[in-house]
């Protein structure tokens, strides 16, 4: 990628996977003067109060220790952003302040975007799942058609971002 060549850059729900670090700095680099960079946050649907919510955190955390998948997050890595805030791994880079934007919105799940929405992230992706994606399917629909109301679970998603921008004036 060449340097100043990049106006925005997206991170979704991933940073804390990543080498912060590195990436604000190579990111500063790709930027032109002005660009952003976006950390997208949401809420998780296997997270929450509805009972729905409660039966689908439950399935995936069976399926995950059965599958030996539990540790999705590096160890250490919600200490480390605790200690070491977003905001200020940004700023170490040369990046503007981040402003922090938050926003909620009713959303209707069928069970079928459910199960891909779970294979996108790395909760139980395909390569997780293998050949087992039919029989996790199947115990999906099991689970949670007693609470879909018309084919559909509905929930309150919780949305945030953080945007930083490379200064005008800074170099490289």
């Amino acid at each position: 990628m060449d340097a100043g060549s990049v106006q925005l850059i997206v991170i979704g729900n991933a940073f804390h996977r990543l080498r912060r670090d590195r990436v604000a700095q190579r990111a500063l680099s790709w930027f032109e003067p002005g660009g952003y960079l976006a950390l997208c946050w949401s809420t998780s649907p296997w997270v929450g109060p509805l009972d729905w919510q409660q039966a689908f955190g439950s399935l995936l955390r069976k399926w995950q220790e059965a599958l030996g998948a539990t540790s999705r997050i590096p160890p250490g890595a919600e200490q480390q952003r605790q200690a070491d805030p977003d905001r200020d791994v940004l700023s170490r880079a040369g990046f503007d302040p981040a402003d922090r934007h938050q926003f909620a919105v009713e959303h209707r799940w069928t069970i079928d975007e459910l199960a891909g929405h779970v294979r996108s992230t790395s909760f139980l992706p395909p390569s997780v799942l293998a050949d087992r994606v039919p029989e996790f399917d199947v115990d999906l629909m099991t689970e949670l058609s007693p609470y879909a109301i018309d084919g559909h679970l509905t929930e309150t998603v919780s949305f945030a971002y953080d945007l930083a921008h490379k200064p005008a004036a800074a170099a490289g």
